[in-house]
């Protein structure tokens, strides 16, 4: 066919559809590749749903939603950024970087820029340069410089956990609005992830409590020591809370003083040498707060804390009152302190303390441990109410018999003594005479014997520092090395009437004596007594030992007599080999002013 002639007919209408069957055929093409694509990215993005619902810890879970986040929008930089309690950035969870670019990086970002525009405008965002935005304040010195930008924040429930950052897609280009699609996709599941975690790791920190407030109140109704439980609780407050050191501090001596009853530290050893290290050092920083006296006026935190009931978390490595500066000193940061008691009736401050550079204490704990701080508080109250009452008990008991020996038993042995001394004389016989006679002065010695007794079952622990209490402990202390128990007379006063100088004087004495008898003696029995009259106190102690043979050294009744000379007083000893030993030591009573 020539140039100049028209094409036949049928030649005409079978190139026509060819042409338009081959466009059909590319347009189907590309459409079924987008499907392809389409289908891979959502299979992806289920992987990726499927991957971050895989375990409950909270920490592992932020950096596999970082990672998987990062991977689904083919990212070459991710981060997952925490806010607070305050509305501010508390954590930033980076990939993508090597080891040498973090190093190398001055600070992590802080919340500032087109991350704090996300912060407080929590929508997605899209850009093609992140220089760009009005609202962009560049990178730290040593961070790497990014140009495209993707974020979305992920919302637990009506909450804003944090933000999802993408930056720099791998091939060059930017992020389209299918990635926006499938990251808002990947933070909604996210949120779900980390609700499921943060609910797990409540439930277990509540395991924890409850399975410590059992431990204390069956430790307090098995009778422990008040002390040994306040270490308990100190210990199981650090573990739920994972804290460097716990401290309970009680009201002291002086007002507006707490006392550190109890600090806590974990042991040197651990499983790794990071928690040895750690160790050690919480250890030391215990050692540290050991014995301080603690300022709690209305204006200091502590004060504020026990006078109002009001938990308090901070960081004394930014700013520290002056009342727990030492701490700041010890190294410690992160401080949460909670009254130990009733918001209306604290008995105390429950201190938990981390070193500087770790994070906070989570808010949300905050109520949980003042909750465990509360009820080992009344547990603590109630146990010691019930030792008071058992020891009441005792002291009841003891008075009881206290009082029939003297209202009966005694009465009878002196009305027998007093029917024995008129029968004495209607006695001709001389040696029977003298038995009753002899009858009549055992009665009489027995009668003070269960006087002192009395007065043993009378005296409670409390007055433990009184002369007649601690001659008495001696006394009982000897049992052990004499092989029998001594005999022990008091008469008179003793306690009113013997100045503090004196007894301390007094008591050296007595512990020497009976010392002696115990070594060189070998007697069988051992007689005290301790008598006071005439503005004058007499210690008189006598065995029926061997007595103290010619030539013996003497340097322990020197010691003796320089004492009563000290005080202008005398002793008395008289020995004889095999006819025992008596000392009669006597001095004023008060020392002359």
């Amino acid at each position: 066919m020539s140039d100049g002639e028209a094409p036949a007919p049928g030649q005409e209408r079978l190139s026509l559809p060819e042409v338009r069957l081959d466009d059909l055929l590319d347009e189907v093409r590309s459409r079924l590749g987008e499907i392809s694509t389409t289908q891979e990215r959502i299979r992806t993005l289920l992987e990726a749903v499927v991957s971050i619902g895989e375990g409950l810890e909270l920490d592992p879970l932020l950096l596999r939603i970082t990672e998987t986040a990062s991977s689904l929008v083919d990212a070459r930089y991710g981060a997952l950024g925490v806010i607070g309690p305050d509305g501010e950035m508390s954590r930033f969870i980076p990939v993508g970087l090597r080891p040498d670019e973090i190093s190398s990086i001055e600070h992590w970002p802080r919340g500032e820029g087109i991350l704090g525009l996300l912060i407080k405008e929590p929508e997605p965002l899209r850009l093609g340069d992140v220089s760009d935005h009005p609202e962009s304040v560049g990178f730290p010195r040593g961070h790497p410089v990014m140009r495209t930008f993707l974020g979305v924040p992920i919302r637990i429930r009506d909450r804003v956990f944090g933000n999802l950052y993408m930056t720099d897609k791998r091939d060059g280009g930017h992020f389209t609005g299918d990635d926006e699609l499938l990251l808002r996709a990947l933070a909604t599941a996210a949120g779900t992830a980390i609700e499921n975690a943060q609910l797990f790791s409540e439930t277990q920190s509540r395991e924890t409590w409850l399975d410590a407030s059992g431990q204390i109140t069956t430790r307090l109704l098995s009778g422990a020591p008040p002390e040994e439980v306040l270490r308990l609780v100190a210990r199981r407050a650090r573990v739920m809370a994972h804290a460097d050191i716990s401290v309970i501090a009680m009201p002291g001596e002086e007002p507006s003083t707490l006392t550190v009853r109890v600090w806590d530290a974990p042991e040197e050893d651990g499983d790794s040498p990071e928690s040895a290290v750690r160790g050690r050092r919480s250890a030391s920083l215990a050692a540290g707060v050991r014995g301080a006296a603690l300022t709690c006026a209305p204006e200091t935190l502590l004060g504020r804390v026990y006078l109002s009931g009001r938990p308090i978390c901070t960081d004394i490595s930014e700013h520290c009152d002056p009342d727990i500066e030492f701490l700041a000193r010890l190294g410690l940061g992160p401080i949460l302190v909670l009254p130990f008691g009733p918001p209306d009736g604290a008995r105390g401050v429950l201190l938990l303390a981390r070193t500087a550079g770790r994070e906070e204490f989570p808010i949300a704990w905050m109520s949980m441990l003042a909750s465990f701080a509360d009820q080992a508080a009344v547990a603590l109250e109630l146990a010691e109410a019930r030792l008071d009452s058992e020891r009441l008990s005792v002291l009841e008991d003891r008075d009881r018999i206290a009082r029939d020996l003297h209202d009966t038993v005694i009465q009878r042995l002196y009305a027998t003594a007093i029917t024995l001394m008129g029968t004495v004389r209607r006695i001709d016989d001389e040696t029977s005479s003298q038995r009753v006679q002899n009858a009549v002065t055992d009665l009489d010695d027995t009668i003070r014997q269960i006087r002192s007794t009395i007065f043993a079952l009378q005296s409670s622990g409390d007055e433990a520092a009184r002369l007649r209490s601690q001659v008495l402990d001696l006394v009982n202390g000897a049992t052990e090395s004499l092989g029998f128990a001594p005999r022990l007379l008091t008469q008179g006063p003793v306690d009113t009437t013997v100045d503090e100088t004196t007894g301390a004087h007094l008591v050296a004495v007595l512990r020497e004596l009976l010392s002696n008898a115990a070594r060189h003696a070998h007697a069988t029995s051992v007689d005290v007594e301790v008598s006071v009259a005439d503005g004058g106190v007499v210690l008189r102690v006598s065995d029926d030992g061997a007595g103290i043979p010619e030539g013996t050294h003497r340097s322990g009744l020197r010691n003796i007599a320089s004492r009563a000379e000290e005080l202008g007083g005398t002793v008395e000893v008289v020995s004889a080999p095999g006819g025992g030993t008596s000392v009669r030591w006597s001095v004023p009573a008060r020392v002359p002013a």
